[in-house]
């Protein structure tokens, strides 16, 4: 098994044998913990570095066990794109009860943290070339869905007065490029909690959009407030 911490692989293989009474929900919750473990893997060791093997192992299951939910290591790395891409959609606001910059400012506090959390899938895209054009091609459109989306909470911003006049596209692409770029330098066990990063990345990236001034927010360590 590479590089499995031993507590680590008790605990997937806990989830994995969780006994729930409908079987689609059985299903599902291991379709769940495959793909986070398979990402897992793919962070540590790289796509050509994992083998079904390996997870399969960390998982206490035979290799031939994971082909009733995957075709093969290719699918499986597509299947965790996916899982991605649906992560995160289920970070953006829609709260319509905030104005537009709110509803950025906490969209991009969850899409921090689910890229950089315990059960994140983003480290899966850095494995784009070994897609099939095809499998590529869905995965595409459907982080565009999620841009697209972005982008109209940038233009609900605009047209209530919190978000400065500006291309909401160019605006979200620089947003996300800056906040894709904190899973570059992030590392577990630092001053700052997870939650911590994504507010203060957040709150800096949406005082560049604001249309006017922005305080603080409570409990932000970026502005000297201690938790």
């Amino acid at each position: 098994m590479r590089h499995i911490a031993k507590a680590e692989a008790t605990d997937d293989m806990a989830r994995w044998n969780k006994s729930v009474l409908n079987p689609e929900q059985q299903r599902n919750l291991k379709l769940e913990v495959l793909y986070q473990v398979s990402a897992a893997a793919f962070r540590r060791n790289g796509y050509h570095g994992t083998s079904l093997v390996d997870i399969a192992e960390t998982l206490g299951v035979s290799k031939a066990t994971l082909y009733y939910y995957v075709k093969n290591k290719q699918d499986l790395l597509f299947q965790c794109h996916l899982a991605a891409a649906d992560q995160a959609l289920a970070t953006i606001c829609t709260d319509s009860s905030l104005n537009g910059l709110e509803q950025l400012r906490l969209s991009l506090v969850a899409y921090i943290i689910s890229i950089i959390g315990d059960d994140s899938f983003s480290v899966v895209i850095l494995e784009e070339r070994s897609l099939s054009d095809d499998q590529l091609r869905v995965v595409i459109e459907k982080r565009d869905a999620f841009e697209r989306r972005l982008q109209d909470v940038v233009r609900t911003g605009v047209t209530d007065g919190s978000i400065l006049r500006c291309d909401p596209k160019f605006a979200v692409f620089s947003v996300l490029g800056a906040a894709n770029w904190v899973t570059k330098w992030y590392r577990p066990g630092g001053a700052w909690t997870i939650g911590e990063i994504a507010e203060a990345s957040a709150s800096l990236l949406c005082r560049g959009l604001a249309a006017g001034p922005v305080q603080g927010y409570p409990g932000n360590r970026l502005y000297g407030d201690q938790p």
